[in-house]
């Protein structure tokens, strides 16, 4: 009877101790982060052919195509595909060399082309996507707007290329700071007191309804991270319009 008291007592204890989780290992992108780190200048302008002859960008660009995501955590998702578009972007750049922007097309000095943003040209997590489809994973999955500055279009109007990667644990700060630096440059927003007027930058009219989504207008969504003088401004109830979209390429010098 002793006995059987004492398994009893030892089976009802194990129900008890702490259960060990098992998480699944964040993915590395490590080399991605080197690659910003050295090949990117503090204005976010971008040494496309360093980059090109970086073999740790070849290798990560590697480790992209068979990458199981499903397996990654939420923030491990979301870093994941934040640096694949970013990634993706670049290699297009270094592949096509385009001159002056990335929306060039046969016709010189006119920028219309989209094919650069839509054409499937890269394998990642075992699917062929383009840049325009990660965007849409993105959007649909995380319903976050932050991340359309954090995705960088390889543009001058884009938000700065950062020159860290982003990763599961960082993610969310990073999304935080990206957003906050973006709308607090006049790439981002212009303040016209004269005309009273708020320009904000066209990302706000493709991508509205993401934005009033979240936070019922574009004006409630970027009110936590703007300066207390641009804040004040806003009680005056400009008028709003949006600036111009620069895309020239955002490259420290021609690409060879």
């Amino acid at each position: 009877m002793k006995k059987k008291i004492t398994a009893l007592f030892i089976s009802i204890s194990m129900m008890f101790l702490p259960v060990q989780v098992a998480y699944p290992a964040p993915f590395d992108h490590s080399k991605f982060g080197l690659v910003l780190k050295q090949h990117i200048n503090e204005e976010g302008l971008v040494d496309y052919n360093g980059i090109a002859q970086d073999q740790r960008f070849s290798e990560y660009m590697k480790s992209l195509e068979s990458a199981k995501v499903e397996e990654l955590s939420r923030d491990g998702q979301l870093a994941f595909w934040i640096n694949a578009y970013n990634a993706v972007t670049i290699d297009k750049v270094i592949k096509k060399k385009p001159k002056e922007s990335v929306r060039e097309t046969f016709i010189p000095g006119v920028w219309t082309s989209t094919k650069f943003f839509n054409s499937r040209e890269h394998t990642v997590a075992n699917r062929h996507l383009s840049q325009d489809d990660i965007e849409e994973i993105l959007r649909k999955e995380f319903k976050d707007p932050r991340i359309h500055f954090s995705i960088i279009c390889a543009s001058s109007s884009c938000p700065k290329l950062p020159r860290i990667a982003y990763t599961e644990g960082n993610v969310q700060a990073r999304l935080k700071e990206e957003t906050q630096e973006y709308l607090n440059s006049e790439r981002g927003i212009w303040v016209d007191r004269a005309g009273n007027i708020l320009y904000l930058s066209r990302i706000f009219d493709w991508f509205e309804e993401d934005f009033v989504q979240k936070s019922d207008s574009v004006i409630d969504f970027i009110r936590p991270y703007l300066r207390k003088e641009v804040l004040s401004f806003l009680d005056r109830k400009p008028k709003k319009k949006f600036l111009g979209y620069n895309w020239a390429l955002n490259a420290q010098k021609p690409l060879k």
